[in-house]
């Protein structure tokens, strides 16, 4: 009984560990090429005016403006949701998957832009300390796994493989 209870908590651990990284990972790659878009949208002269007013604005109007990334891509979201119910998976998951990235990038940019603000607003400030505390040790937790590392160097592998294959094709 107990060795059966022990065997599988290590197993889900490890199943874990897996996720966590394969996560981490793809995270950390959706949001530099994320900001990195959203960098290069905001050289625009239409988005610079915006973003000046944005961070011009105070606390409390920062805080609303997280409300309109999720009011704009809702229908999307309630779309793909339904596209999926339908029978329509693969396009309803595309959808959805679509608005989530849009909303993401959306979100970290008005992050990026508003947090001198929204760091005024003390009850923010003490939860947003304690999320980047809190995430920061998972992060160093997740890091020192082996499955973390592991999915590392084959990530790299595969982007290393894929370079060689373009510089190739760009030759020919």
């Amino acid at each position: 009984g107990a060795l059966l209870v022990l065997s599988t908590l290590l197993f889900l651990r490890g199943v874990f560990a897996v996720l966590a990284a394969l996560w981490m990972v793809v995270e950390e790659w959706l949001w530099d090429g994320l900001v990195r878009l959203t960098k290069w949208l905001a050289k625009l002269p239409e988005f610079r005016a915006i973003e000046a007013r944005i961070q011009r604005c105070g606390p409390k109007t920062a805080m609303a403006l997280f409300a309109v990334p999720w009011l704009l891509l809702l229908p999307a979201k309630v779309l793909g949701l339904w596209l999926m119910g339908t029978g329509h998976f693969a396009t309803g998951v595309l959808v959805f998957v679509v608005a989530k990235l849009i909303g993401t990038a959306m979100l970290a940019r008005l992050f990026t832009l508003t947090r001198p603000a929204l760091l005024q607003i003390g009850w923010f400030r003490r939860l947003y300390g304690w999320f980047t505390g809190l995430r920061d040790r998972l992060y160093a937790y997740v890091k020192s796994l082996r499955a973390y590392q592991a999915t590392r160097r084959w990530l790299s592998a595969i982007r290393t493989r894929v370079r060689a294959i373009w510089r190739k094709l760009r030759r020919a």
